[in-house]
């Protein structure tokens, strides 16, 4: 086994751990106060200031009970704050039983003033040992429920680090517990752990900065004002071929202007909520859903059977036209006229598609607005085998 010097080793654990408060505290400067930073930087904080407080002790600086104790709740209270601090980065709030927390040290103290348990190294490292280990694997569990609805880049590396890190004071537990000569273990399990603060420290600012990421990339890809996507958002979602039976629907919502002109913007931007909120729940999970602009929206409909075409367009038609709008008293009557493009050949591109699709729109409101046109269709016999 690697000669280590225990004294240099546990310097070094309690450099790494202050170092990695004064990142957290540096993140939250330039993050929300709900990341969870300030939580981490206190629980890296009061690891660290139990490491330094047992390092006085050892050198006969602080009385016994004063730093066996302290050293002991510091870690303790530090390894939760870890916990507190994932699930604030997580959810965005603390979870229900954090102020247990607070009274957490209270039976330890007790114990402590009825037993003196604290004064055995062997027991009071084991205590300790054990806490952070369980700490750190529900924290590594709360990356995973991270991860599941969240898949960042840094998610899985995180879960893994934590969970490796409460294996290894798990293992130490056990060598402390079991092996009369720990120290030269507990040297070797503390090297490995400052590199696992370090790592810790990294991969966390590393999955707030993946979280900005995506919520950049996707307030880019949604339409801000009814939540669902925009062409950008659709030009991703749309599949490399189109088939036989994928229609297009271009809904247009007719003589929109009149209704920002009457009643105002704020109106206009409540019936295209609306519209969108009727369309999200008539599509099937499958079918993609954008707002192309203004009162345009564009819905998709892979491999929809060419028999169920015209009621599905129909019941779009009826459903935004039974759309309950009123301001000030006055009914609004918010109706929709729709173009209908179906994909009848193999080979078939997109922009061909959207383009028949329009111009079946346009037939629609040229016959009158509030109706359904279609698309010319090519004959099934000239259709290739």
């Amino acid at each position: 086994m690697i000669a280590l010097d225990i004294a240099t080793v546990l310097f070094l654990n309690q450099s790494s751990l202050l170092a990695g408060a004064a990142v957290f505290m540096i993140a939250r400067q330039r993050r929300s106060s709900s990341s969870g930073f300030g939580t981490l930087a206190a629980a890296f904080s009061l690891q660290g200031l139990g490491a330094v407080l047992a390092s006085f002790g050892e050198q006969a600086m602080l009385p016994e009970t004063v730093w066996t104790l302290g050293s002991l709740t510091l870690g303790m209270v530090g390894h939760g704050l870890l916990v507190l601090g994932m699930e604030r980065l997580r959810s965005g709030r603390p979870p229900r039983v954090w102020r247990l927390l607070a009274v957490y040290p209270i039976p330890f103290w007790i114990a402590g003033w009825l037993t003196a348990f604290h004064l055995d190294n062997q027991l009071r490292a084991t205590l300790f040992h054990l806490n952070a280990a369980l700490c750190l694997l529900a924290a590594s569990r709360i990356v995973a429920r991270l991860r599941r609805v969240e898949p960042l880049p840094s998610c899985l590396p995180l879960e893994a680090v934590l969970a490796f890190s409460g294996l290894s004071f798990l293992l130490g537990a056990g060598v402390i517990a079991f092996v009369p000569d720990f120290v030269p273990w507990l040297a070797l399990e503390f090297f490995v752990q400052i590199l696992v603060n370090f790592t810790i420290a990294v991969l966390i600012y590393s999955v707030a900065t993946d979280r900005a990421e995506r919520k950049l990339a996707l307030m880019a890809e949604l339409d801000s004002l009814t939540g669902i996507g925009n062409r950008r958002w659709l030009d991703k979602m749309l599949p490399s071929r189109l088939s036989p039976g994928d229609a297009v629907f271009c809904i247009d919502l007719d003589h929109f202007k009149r209704i920002n002109d009457r009643f105002g913007h704020a109106t206009g931007d409540t019936v295209l909520v609306a519209v969108a909120a009727t369309l999200r729940n008539l599509k099937r999970p499958d079918d993609v859903l954008a707002r192309m602009g203004g009162e345009e929206f564009l819905l998709f409909l892979p491999e929809l059977r060419t028999s169920d075409t015209p009621s599905v367009a129909e019941r779009i038609r009826e459903a935004i036209q039974a759309i309950p709008f009123q301001h000030q008293g006055t009914a609004l009557g918010v109706t929709a006229s729709i173009g209908v493009a179906q994909v009848v050949r193999v080979g078939e591109t997109w922009p061909d598609l959207v383009h028949a699709a329009d111009m079946a729109l346009y037939d629609a409101k040229r016959e009158g607005r509030n109706r359904v046109a279609y698309a010319p269709r090519v004959s099934q016999e000239l259709i290739p085998a």
